[in-house]
């Protein structure tokens, strides 16, 4: 899937939680990406190269981001999360955990200083997974 594909003006939506939100996401991709503001547009543009000359461009802040495409489950819609290196790191210490013993992630925003950095926490499940028994069903009713 090209960057194109992913990056279609529909689905162009970035998660912004609200201070003490927590929103319940699932992950469906990542990728290693090059980002860069783009003032005459006004928006942000992603690269799978770094752009050779940035400057005549037009393009501002190039660096390297993970890019977290997610299925945010209280707007309906799939959108994107910008990650730094570590809060890269600490996503993948809670999506581990997730693989390992299953749960609910959730994402938040927390101020720090200028910047909003963002924060993942894994909720324990509140369903116990049970082994399934092979037997007749008419025996557990």
């Amino acid at each position: 899937m090209s960057l194109g594909e992913i990056f279609s003006q529909d689905r162009y939506y970035y998660l912004r939680p609200g201070a003490g939100e927590k929103v319940p996401i699932q992950i469906l991709n990542f990728r290693w990406v090059f980002a860069a503001w783009s003032h005459k547009l006004k928006k942000t543009l992603y690269f799978e190269k770094a752009p050779d000359e940035p400057e005549e461009e037009g393009l501002k802040r190039v660096r390297e981001i993970v890019l977290l495409q997610v299925y945010d489950w209280l707007a309906g819609r799939e959108g994107f999360v910008e990650l730094t290196e570590p809060e890269f790191e600490q996503f993948m210490g809670i999506y581990e955990a997730f693989l390992r013993q299953s749960g609910e992630i959730r994402y938040s925003r927390q101020k720090k200083g200028r910047k909003n950095e963002n924060l993942f926490e894994l909720q324990e499940s509140p369903y116990i997974i049970r082994e399934v028994r092979k037997g007749p069903f008419s025996d557990k009713l």
